[in-house]
């Protein structure tokens, strides 16, 4: 058995657990940016979120003030590679994984391109001077002058023609150079109009393709007449690097700065796979005619175009030159694939710059700025690795070697790096701190993974309860657990979890392949919370605009609809309400309890079934009078296995109840000249005094009345009043009371006015 399979859905065994509220959640990392959101080492993430060992990188030689950029790389026959810097004008020899310099420029300056001319000499071609120049070094290092291109302030890119004629794209003028094998002579092949061509190659149709800045053109040339045609004009402003690959498609990357925004954005994987089936996929059609190409070459220079380029903060590169944006770019840079009928099709977009490519049996490479990061998209299956993440912020120029690897010039901090064919040893892939946002349990970690036979994939995790993965706060990482089956996350129940994936492989060429990694966590049952209790009179609460429509029911249903037959005061029937809240969001029910103050038991509320609102009315008038508090106890019941259920409780404030009406005693009532004066007090045990006023002879008309105090604030009242104008004979004088509980009092006194 060569590999084994691990699916997520590992369920052999089918377990019937009851229903909770606090569900199990999980987190299910699949997507690329699941995984890229980690740290990484020596491990790389396909498009289709496949995770597994990167290429071994290592760095050959690191730069130390003699160089601030590596432009171009170029192979010798003898297997020798070397790299053309700036600004000091130098050029090293790659030999295996020695780096030395080989030769420096008499004049110093910055080289940006190199090529090995037909007789085996190396020639380098510069740019940043007033003029631009081409050296021949021969095999000590030693240079002179090849060929000097008038007028040309850069030298971008150089190829060799058939019959090794030398052909150079410059900038700021946008001419095509055609050079003799010797250098002797030389003249302008083809001009367009944009300042620069940026990048060129030689097709084995024998034309020449190249890339502008500015307007983003894809331009082929004819050697024969320079005749030139605009095979594509790009959606971004600039075109940085040109392949072909053996069936004479063209592959053209781009690289805007605008389009490399820091705070990548990474694409979901694309769903399903591409059928190969049909001879030509759905894509777009060049749409510039042969003569708008030719107009676009024949155009003259802008004005100013012999003017020295905008000044740059970074070393002068391939590409730090003609930035103006002419257009505007979709997000980040592309790569196009035009073929060989003129058909254009995408094949890559992120939001960096692609500063090179190479392309080898139908798997293009691609360096990119700002983050160094290293592509291979692989066409067949429309599958995008990003192989590595160098130390260095741009990868400038590459080459792709019989061997397999890949040598890599970079920027910011300038070094010559190496990156194998073969997988790294071992590689290492560390989450962030993923937040469950409550205290939870873990459980079992599943895996869909392959592993071949030599490869081996392990897991370990640890949990904390802050979120910085710097702080001691964090428990040590557990040992590691083998991927062969899912396992029990042993970490302590916190809110905060990482897991480290550990990749190693004892087979260069072999390496596990994780596709997704699910973490399922619950929740532990935690007790409801009442966050409040409260006791209203119920036809206060009913009138409130806010009162819940149950309320507003319950209460007419008391006999506070309106009715002539209610008999019930405005205190007689209270709304016990409260708050309450689950933090599992829990379903809840209800109980609630009263008790006078001063006893220690509780009685219970009957209620024909579970409370399930938050309000409950009580009729006070079962009760005697007295102080009472009310316990409301919530329960989480509906929602957790019997023996689980969690509760809380709350007790109200003291709640006086009083259905008792004040007692009215008339001290005397005396009648003189002035009318009957009548002396009255008014008690109540346990209520204040609100309101007192009397009648005579049974008229419907109350006369309001004043404490002898002036007001009305206690327990324990006196009053006073003349009744004036009655005539002789017979009268009754009526006092009614009310204290604040709404309980009314009435007594009466016969009078006789004399006649």
């Amino acid at each position: 058995m060569t590999r084994s399979r691990l699916l997520a859905a590992l369920c052999s065994v089918v377990i019937i657990t009851p229903a909770l509220a606090v569900m199990p959640e999980e987190w299910k990392h699949e997507q690329p940016k699941d995984f890229l959101a980690g740290t990484l080492e020596n491990i790389v993430v396909s498009s289709h979120g496949e995770v597994m060992l990167g290429r071994e990188v290592k760095t050959l030689h690191a730069f130390s003030g003699e160089a601030e950029v590596v432009n171009a790389l170029a192979r010798a026959g003898d297997g020798r590679i070397y790299a053309a810097t700036g600004p000091n004008g130098r050029i090293y020899q790659i030999d295996g994984d020695t780096v030395k310099e080989f030769a420096r420029l008499p004049e110093g300056g910055t080289i940006l391109s190199l090529l090995f001319a037909a007789d085996g000499r190396l020639l380098a071609g510069t740019g940043g001077g007033e003029q631009a120049k081409i050296y021949r070094i021969n095999g000590e290092g030693k240079s002179e002058v090849f060929y000097e291109p008038k007028g040309a302030r850069y030298i971008w890119a150089m190829v060799r023609g058939p019959e090794g004629e030398i052909y150079a794209a410059t900038g700021i003028s946008g001419e095509l150079f055609r050079i003799e094998p010797d250098g002797t002579d030389g003249r302008v092949l083809a001009k367009v109009k944009p300042k620069n061509l940026l990048c060129l190659a030689a097709g084995s149709n024998g034309m020449l393709y190249a890339g502008t800045d500015e307007d983003g053109l894809v331009y082929r040339f004819n050697p024969a007449d320079g005749k030139a045609f605009v095979m594509y004009d790009a959606k971004e402003a600039e075109i940085s690097s040109i392949v072909i690959d053996a069936g004479g498609n063209l592959f053209v990357a781009t690289a805007s700065a605008e389009g490399a925004r820091p705070g990548r954005s990474i694409a979901d994987k694309p769903g399903g796979t591409p059928d190969r089936s049909e001879t030509k996929p759905a894509t777009q059609r060049t749409t510039q005619p042969a003569t708008e190409g030719a107009e676009k070459a024949s155009g003259k220079a802008d004005a100013g175009a012999t003017t020295k380029p905008a000044a740059t903060t970074q070393p002068t590169t391939r590409r730090s030159v003609g930035k103006t944006v002419a257009k505007a770019a979709e997000t980040g840079n592309a790569i196009y694939r035009i073929d060989v009928d003129g058909f254009v099709t995408e094949v890559f977009r992120e939001p960096v710059m692609i500063l090179c490519l190479a392309e080898e049996n139908g798997t293009l490479y691609a360096g990119t700025g700002n983050e160094g990061r290293i592509y291979a998209i692989s066409l067949a299956d429309e599958r995008t690795t990003s192989l590595a993440k160098l130390e260095s912020d741009q990868a400038t120029t590459m080459l792709r070697l019989d061997d397999g690897r890949l040598i890599l010039g970079t920027a910011n901090e300038p070094a010559i790096v190496s990156i194998s064919d073969g997988r790294a040893a071992r590689g290492t892939l560390t989450s962030k701190a993923l937040d469950a946002e409550q205290i939870v349990k873990w459980g079992r970690i599943r895996w869909d993974a392959s592993i071949p036979e030599g490869t081996k994939l392990t897991v370990a995790t640890r949990s904390s309860n802050v979120e910085d993965v710097e702080s001691d706060a964090w428990d040590e990482w557990s040992d590691e657990m083998d991927a062969s089956s899912p396992r029990q996350i042993p970490a302590t129940p916190a809110r905060f979890l990482q897991y480290r994936l550990t990749f190693t492989t004892t087979d260069p060429q072999k390496t596990p392949v994780l596709r997704s990694l699910t973490i399922p966590y619950i929740e532990e049952n935690r007790a409801p919370e009442l966050t409040s209790v409260e006791t209203i009179p119920a036809r206060e609460e009913a009138q409130k605009p806010t009162a819940a429509p149950a309320v507003k029911a319950a209460v007419g249903i008391s006999g506070y609809g309106g009715g002539e037959k209610s008999q019930a005061g405005p205190h007689d029937f209270w709304v016990i309400k409260w708050k309450a809240e689950d933090p599992n969001k829990d379903t809840l029910e209800y109980e609630v309890f009263y008790r006078m103050v001063g006893t220690t038991r509780w009685i219970k509320l009957r209620s024909k079934d579970p409370i399930k609102e938050t309000f409950k009315l009580w009729d006070t008038r079962t009760v005697e009078d007295g102080v009472y508090e009310v316990r409301v106890v919530a329960r989480d019941t509906p929602s957790n296995p019997k023996g689980t259920a969690l509760s809380s409780a709350r007790v109200s404030d003291p709640l006086v109840v009083d259905n008792t009406p004040p007692q009215i005693t008339i001290d005397r009532a005396e009648v003189s000249e002035d009318g009957v004066i009548v002396h009255a007090r008014i008690q109540d045990a346990r209520s204040t005094i609100k309101e007192v006023s009397y009648a005579v002879d049974s008229d419907e008309d109350w006369t309001p009345l004043t404490a002898d105090d002036d007001i009305f604030d206690s327990m324990d009242e006196s009053v006073t009043f003349t009744v004036s104008g009655l005539s002789p004979g017979e009268h009754r004088i009526a006092i009614r009371a009310r204290d604040d509980h709404g309980n009314w009092a009435y007594v009466g006194r016969s009078i006789t006015v004399a006649r």
